[in-house]
């Protein structure tokens, strides 16, 4: 099936009269995007948009400019975020996937005296600093803690988890990791078997994997989970909420799995136990060379208590999840950059019987999958734009398995879809400012297959059908523009941004969403105060959502509401 593009969108036809006014509507609002793409351009600005994260670039060098290999600390705002890494031989290292903000870098190496930087990450363009070491004085000097790091250019205020705060967390039941991190920041509410709701939105949770947006249901039974131990950092938006954002906007959830790239060959393993019979187990190994980077990651994990229960006697409530990943990342040149990476997820896990069903011997398993193959490529055309591109493809699986003792139903499901994303964009700074532009495209294509039979029919409404089968297919399009400014007024910071979206599935809507983040700071009081507006327009989840809206639906409750799910719009 050929992918729809953005010149298709615009030339479609209406197939009937009553489409002609969404039809105008669509070319209207996209020819708006390409007048504002062309008035950007024309005033001489570069059109950016990067995820929000960048690099710090270090060459550290003795007194006679010879590099030298040195120890490297980067602590980042609030401390969340610490690293504790090393030069190469030639005194050089890039530490990337930096979230935006303010930074402390310390260098050291024995017998020169330590040199502490203050680094501010404002876009994906490298920071780059040159280090010279002196030679150490002979007397002790004093280290003066200078406390908690305080971002006073920020415009929003996401809240950000680093590694010392990953490593350090409580123990969690397979599958939740992730979300127990998420639902312990402020604005989040847990719903039974882990599902988040960002302050109140129903399932509208939307993980960015680096920088590829995630968009499904992420709960233990909707889909797998990349295991904690895997991730670097997380930062979590609820509000001021960046253009490059869009769809699924109860709270963003950016997720880095980029591990450091300390040179020479790493390793990591981790064990952990608890009740429930609850054991798991997570590997990584790494190696960084000349330019090149390859690591590959290892995770399983098991329990008898994977999903809520419904009754206290926990009956049959096992499940096992697995993870593997591998990616390899290369210096092409100083100004290009490329990575791969590879996933595979998987969680297989028994449904938790009520009594009655325990003793009619019920047993119902369900099981997701989920493949993905990322590549990225970057370019600095100087030392203030940088454009790249990144694209993605996956394959996710959801089923669901009734045995003949099931009561008072007998179900199967075997839901599937493969999604193809693609995201050009471009940062540039220019003064005070810090653009970004970018496109995305994005095609899921649905099938759903479900069927059942009634084993006790005394259960359910007398016009309830005895069975049911339904089979399904359809591709969901998505397609977005935006664009967004970062701009620096002495104490003042504001984020501006504009952001269209098409959404086209069992509707075709499209829709503008401005986002306005303002914040002043107030440094004798080391203080920042935050204010913003976001205007969001959210797609609905696809999960069963082509049964939900079939006509033969209608056959189970003729007052059964059947109506296209509509996205939603909203302002935060």
């Amino acid at each position: 099936m050929a992918q729809t593009t953005f010149w298709d969108l615009w030339a479609a036809k209406p197939r009937d009269p009553g489409q002609a006014e969404a039809t105008a509507k669509r070319r209207r609002g996209l020819t708006c995007v390409l007048g504002l793409m062309a008035l950007l351009a024309g005033a001489g600005r570069p059109l950016p948009g990067q995820v929000n994260t960048g690099e710090i670039r270090l060459h550290v060098t003795d007194l006679a400019g010879v590099g030298v290999r040195a120890s490297v600390e980067v602590t980042g705002s609030g401390e969340e975020l610490h690293k504790q890494l090393s030069t190469d031989a030639a005194g050089s290292i890039a530490v990337e996937m930096l979230p935006y903000g303010a930074y402390r870098v310390e260098v050291a190496r024995e017998g020169f005296a330590a040199v502490t930087l203050a680094v501010a990450v404002r876009s994906a363009i490298p920071v780059e600093r040159e280090v010279r070491l002196g030679i150490a004085p002979v007397k002790t000097m004093v280290n003066v803690d200078a406390g908690r790091l305080v971002d006073l250019d920020a415009a929003s205020a996401p809240m950000r988890i680093g590694t010392a705060a990953i490593e350090d967390r409580v123990g969690s039941l397979p599958g939740r990791s992730v979300e127990d991190l998420v639902n312990a920041q402020p604005g989040w509410l847990y719903e039974g078997n882990a599902v988040l709701h960002p302050r109140g939105s129903e399932y509208q949770t939307q993980f960015v994997v680096d920088g590829i947006p995630l968009t499904d249901n992420r709960s233990p039974s909707f889909g797998p989970e990349i295991e904690a131990d895997d991730i670097q950092s997380l930062s979590i938006y609820t509000a001021g909420i960046p253009a490059e954002y869009g769809r699924k906007m109860g709270g963003v959830v950016e997720v880095n799995t980029h591990p450091d790239g300390d040179p020479g060959l790493h390793g990591r393993l981790v064990l952990s136990g608890g009740s429930y019979d609850t054991a798991g187990s997570y590997g990584q190994v790494q190696e960084v060379w000349a330019k090149n980077a390859l690591s590959a990651s290892a995770a399983g994990s098991m329990t008898s208590h994977y999903l809520n229960p419904v009754v206290p006697e926990n009956y049959t409530n096992k499940g096992t999840t697995g993870d593997f990943s591998a990616s390899y990342q290369r210096e092409l040149s100083e100004k290009d950059r490329v990575s791969f990476s590879v996933r595979h997820e998987l969680a297989r896990f028994l449904i938790p019987n009520e009594l009655v069903q325990e003793e009619a011997g019920q047993v119902q398993s369900g099981d997701n999958f989920e493949t993905m193959g990322t590549v990225r490529y970057q370019h600095i055309f100087s030392a203030e734009s940088l454009a790249s591109l990144s694209g993605m493809v996956r394959d996710n699986a959801n089923d669901l398995y009734s045995n003949a003792e099931s009561t008072p139903i007998i179900a199967f499901q075997h839901n599937h879809f493969r999604e193809g994303y693609f995201k050009g964009t471009m940062s540039v700074h220019r003064g005070a400012q810090e653009w970004k532009f970018g496109v995305e495209s994005d095609t899921a294509f649905l099938h759903e297959d479900f069927r059942y039979t009634l084993t006790d029919p005394t259960q359910f409404d007398d016009n309830t059908p005895d069975s049911l089968v339904f089979r399904a297919q359809r591709p969901d399009l998505e397609e977005s523009v935006f664009v967004e400014d970062a701009i620096s007024l002495g104490r003042w910071n504001v984020g501006a941004g504009l952001r269209w979206d098409h959404y086209q599935l069992l509707l075709n809507q499209g829709a503008f969403s401005p986002r306005l983040s303002l914040a002043r700071s107030f440094p004798s009081a080391n203080l920042m105060l935050h204010a913003s507006f976001d205007r969001v327009f959210q797609t609905p989840s696809f999960e069963n959502i082509l049964i939900s809206s079939s006509t033969q639906i209608e056959a189970l409750d003729a007052q059964f509401l059947r109506l296209p799910v509509q996205p939603s719009r909203g302002n935060y």
